[in-house]
């Protein structure tokens, strides 16, 4: 279970604090009322059950506040083909040649391989950098597809870093609306010096249904970074900067929208990539597929009726 809004569980915090307060003022209460001779076992019973379902009402509501929402088994039917996002890492750092020939030879090399397994499937292509933009709409134009993954490149953006977030949701703006189509985003990148937040987007993905598949392009012991004048990016030291794959960000985003990760640096990672993406395209029954199922009113309704118990329990008449 997932959290669109996470941030009201905080609300369970002070919640707690007024739990607490309000059971140390009905021991206060009930002493005196001992002391005078008031007290009874059908008030202590009575507040008890008070307390009880105040308590339980203030976590459901406040648990509800928070969204959760849940996932579904794929409904069979006609629907076998795929909508895949490619999001392409066209940082400097992806000519880093620890994966021959570079880094983003090898990703480029892994898409084709997988254009070519998924006959019938839509795809976009989004590189990022600083920014992201959607170069080739979703479309079944192949052709059109790999002219432009052969420009991929540093020089497509001016702007530096990568930020991940601002990519994944101009990835998702590519999915066309109103469609049945499963959709996918296929992430090539080495995963360095990723921003956003991760959480926030992968929330946003299951909620929509979209599965991330992560092809990892280098490696953890890296490489100098070319300057695309036979020299080598400097660090502030003057010695050539290294570029190591950071494959973290990549595995906690795929884990939290049921996909996975594959590193290129090993001989059988495209093949088990393809293998992945093709059982999306045939709608594999071994895999669940994230949906944003609504699971709300299962607190919201026994928090009202918590609340309900509880106005009862206080309005009752008193046996005389």
């Amino acid at each position: 279970m997932n959290f669109v809004h996470p941030q009201s569980l905080w609300a369970l915090i002070p919640a707690a604090a007024i739990i607490a307060a309000a059971v140390l003022t009905r021991r206060t209460i009930l002493a005196r009322l001992h002391v005078i001779g008031a007290d009874t076992v059908e008030r202590q019973v009575r507040l008890f059950l008070m307390d009880i379902c105040m308590a339980l009402f203030m976590i459901l509501i406040i648990t509800a506040a928070a969204d959760p929402r849940g996932r579904r088994n794929p409904n069979a039917g006609n629907n076998t083909n795929l909508d895949t996002a490619v999001l392409f890492d066209v940082s400097r750092s992806m000519l880093t040649e620890d994966v021959p020939p570079n880094r983003l030879k090898a990703g480029i090399a892994a898409l084709g391989q997988v254009i070519q397994a998924l006959e019938g499937s839509r795809f976009s292509l989004i590189p990022f950098k600083g920014d992201a933009k959607i170069l080739v709409p979703m479309t079944e134009d192949i052709v059109m597809l790999r002219l432009w993954m052969d420009r991929l490149g540093p020089n497509i953006f001016s702007s530096t870093g990568t930020n991940l977030e601002a990519s994944l949701r101009t990835a998702m703006k590519s999915f066309p609306e109103g469609t049945a189509q499963r959709k996918i985003i296929l992430l090539i990148t080495d995963g360095e010096a990723l921003s956003g937040n991760i959480n926030r987007i992968s929330r946003d993905l299951l909620v929509e249904g979209i599965t991330v598949y992560a092809a990892a392009t280098g490696t953890e012991e890296g490489g100098p970074i070319p300057s695309g004048n036979g020299s080598y990016v400097s660090d502030k030291s003057g010695s050539p900067a290294v570029s190591r794959a950071d494959f973290r960000t990549m595995e906690q985003l795929a884990e939290d929208t049921g996909g996975s990760v594959y590193n290129l640096s090993r001989a059988d990672a495209v093949s088990r990539l393809v293998d992945a993406i093709v059982s999306e395209q045939n709608f594999s029954s071994r895999r669940s597929s994230f949906v944003g199922l609504y699971q709300y009113r299962l607190y919201l309704f026994p928090a009202l009726l918590m609340l309900f118990f509880y106005l009862c329990i206080r309005i009752w008449p008193w046996r005389k």
